[in-house]
């Protein structure tokens, strides 16, 4: 795939928060939930989170989905960290930076756990039904929120290249977000991280320092797992990995 680096992100304007009395106008109004959570992940809340307040957003009918939404809206978010710069613009520590209004931006990396799921069926099905190896970040969703296209800035260790880090895009659950990372049976493993990761290509910018402009994204959870991650097939393990939203 081939892609063009040069505009920098862009970012939605800002907007009026939702109120806990917009939410219930949208109840009333007959809006379904999902239509909801997509109106609260683009213009944010200003809801009362007491237990007062939650009560009568319930009382009012909304449902446990938009509720948990708005309450994930509501949640302090942790100020993004400017980016260390060298003079010649480019950031001088390992990780990955999105573009913003001319200035980088440091993504704080996530552990990532790996895990195995499904292996009693894989033992009586004789290997036939391969156990998944999934990969786990904690939390339902980003605290980073971008819009198409975003512009990736890469610092890599010596001796790694950009491809190691490979984009994937994670499937939000309950309380973490997950991809399939790899699938075993009794007769051996096979990784299918490489079959799911977006192929991206990167133009070096700069010693260890590469860039790219992905405009192929839609709306979802997506993260960067750092090369390294996934030892083996048959022990827990851990990793990182540097994630972000799409809103749009």
């Amino acid at each position: 795939m081939s892609l063009l680096v040069a505009p920098t992100l862009a970012f939605g304007q800002a907007k009026k928060p939702l109120t806990s009395d917009d939410l219930i106008q949208m109840k009333k109004a007959g809006f379904d939930e999902q239509t909801m959570i997509r109106a609260i992940e683009a213009n944010g809340v200003s809801i009362d989170t007491s237990l007062q307040g939650l009560l009568a957003l319930k009382n009012s009918g909304l449902g446990g989905a938009v509720i948990n939404s708005a309450l994930s809206a509501a949640a302090p978010k942790s100020p993004p960290v400017s980016a260390a710069i060298e003079p010649n613009g480019l950031p001088d520590e390992v990780g990955l930076y999105l573009a913003r209004a001319g200035t980088l931006v440091a993504v704080q990396p996530e552990v990532v756990n790996f895990k195995t799921g499904g292996m009693l069926k894989a033992v009586a099905t004789y290997g036939i039904a391969k156990a998944k190896f999934n990969g786990t970040v904690r939390g339902e969703k980003s605290s980073i929120q971008v819009t198409s296209p975003i512009e990736v800035v890469l610092r890599c260790q010596d001796g790694t290249a950009p491809s190691e880090y490979q984009l994937v895009m994670l499937e939000a659950k309950k309380d973490h977000r997950e991809f399939t990372a790899g699938r075993a049976g009794l007769t051996g493993a096979s990784m299918g991280l490489d079959k799911s990761a977006i192929a991206l290509k990167f133009d070096k910018i700069g010693k260890n320092t590469y860039k790219t402009q992905i405009s192929v994204l839609k709306r979802g959870e997506y993260g960067f797992l750092a090369p390294g991650a996934v030892s083996t097939s048959n022990m827990a393990s851990s990793g990182k990995m540097y994630t972000f939203r799409v809103t749009e």
